[in-house]
């Protein structure tokens, strides 16, 4: 536990996401049977999922539950200690037939929510030696959270020198609430399957992977009137200015060039990226910044290395 705790205090100079990452791979240490893991974080009133890994689990990130809900991430929240997947409240994937829900406790305060299941096994094996690791990474995972507030208060990204994601959504905010009847669109940039990348070669050449993307995307901003920022993590966004929706989704062809970069990793860097546009897909900031990310996660489905777009109040289309 020592090691761990070493290895957790390490990731946490990187970010939140580092350490779920290595709580992660020693969960899945601990209990083989184990398939898809899960990272509700907890903020006003809701669990919104930040962290999902294994093939069941990847279409829940983003999910939000309701704190006072019936689901097993609630249930562990409602009473400060893990819960188990029983007939009285309900799996997070419809699949589960074993699952565990164990909340990160700091200060009397619920931090988030660790979910484990299995759809194999009737039982997890390890249940016990799993809170205790997740006990283990709770304070290195609030001294990342804290460090990311800090740099968030920065202006600029200080890995890609791009805006920061605080800065970008501010200035985002400002730009909807003032464009009135213009045109403004929005690219939602996720960098496909990034983990790899990171687990494989390592966070030295994960950070060399974002400042060339970042990079890429300075190349296909009009100078003067396109605004790009971090998103968090692995994902970018471009607000794109002065110009129809059509053009600007035309305009997203960030994947050809991301497909043809050399990013010096020996893994093939693709990516994916939604498209929305104010007033037409959403009638704010936030509403813009949601039908974007849905956008992406669409092009994602159906396949990564894409671009999907908002089809005003009607689902989402591949842009071809």
């Amino acid at each position: 536990m020592e090691a761990l705790f070493r290895a957790l205090v390490v990731a946490a100079r990187q970010s939140s996401f580092a350490v779920l990452s290595v709580l992660d791979r020693a969960i899945r240490a601990a209990d083989p049977v184990l398939d898809a893991t899960l990272f509700f974080a907890a903020r006003d009133g809701y669990l919104t999922c930040e962290y999902a890994n294994g093939a069941r689990a990847e279409h829940f990130r983003a999910l939000r539950l309701p704190t006072d809900g019936a689901s097993l991430p609630a249930r562990a929240v409602a009473v400060a200690d893990r819960v188990v997947l029983a007939r009285d409240n309900r799996c997070v994937m419809p699949s589960d037939r074993a699952a565990l829900a164990v909340p990160m406790i700091s200060e009397r305060h619920v931090r988030g929510v660790w979910y484990a299941a299995s759809a194999r096994a009737q039982r997890l094996n390890a249940e016990e030696q799993i809170a205790r690791l997740v006990d283990c990474a709770t304070e290195p995972y609030v001294l990342a959270l804290e460090r990311e507030a800090d740099r968030a208060d920065a202006a600029i990204d200080m890995l890609t020198g791009i805006l920061a994601p605080r800065a970008f959504r501010r200035r985002l905010h400002e730009l909807v609430a003032a464009s009135h009847a213009g045109i403004l669109s929005l690219w939602f940039v996720d960098t496909d399957r990034f983990k790899s990348v990171n687990d494989k070669y390592g966070h030295a050449a994960g950070d060399r992977v974002l400042q060339q993307m970042a990079a890429l995307l300075e190349d296909y901003a009009v100078p003067e009137a396109d605004l790009i920022g971090r998103k968090g993590g692995d994902e970018f966004c471009m607000l794109v200015r002065g110009c129809a929706k059509m053009r600007a989704i035309e305009r997203a062809a960030l994947c050809r060039a991301v497909r043809a970069h050399d990013f010096s990793v020996p893994l093939r860097v693709t990516t994916s990226v939604g498209v929305a546009a104010y007033p037409f897909d959403g009638r704010d900031a936030p509403e813009l910044l949601e039908a974007a990310d849905a956008a992406m996660y669409f092009a994602k489905r159906c396949g990564r290395d894409r671009i999907g777009y908002a089809l005003e109040g009607n689902g989402f289309a591949l842009y071809e």
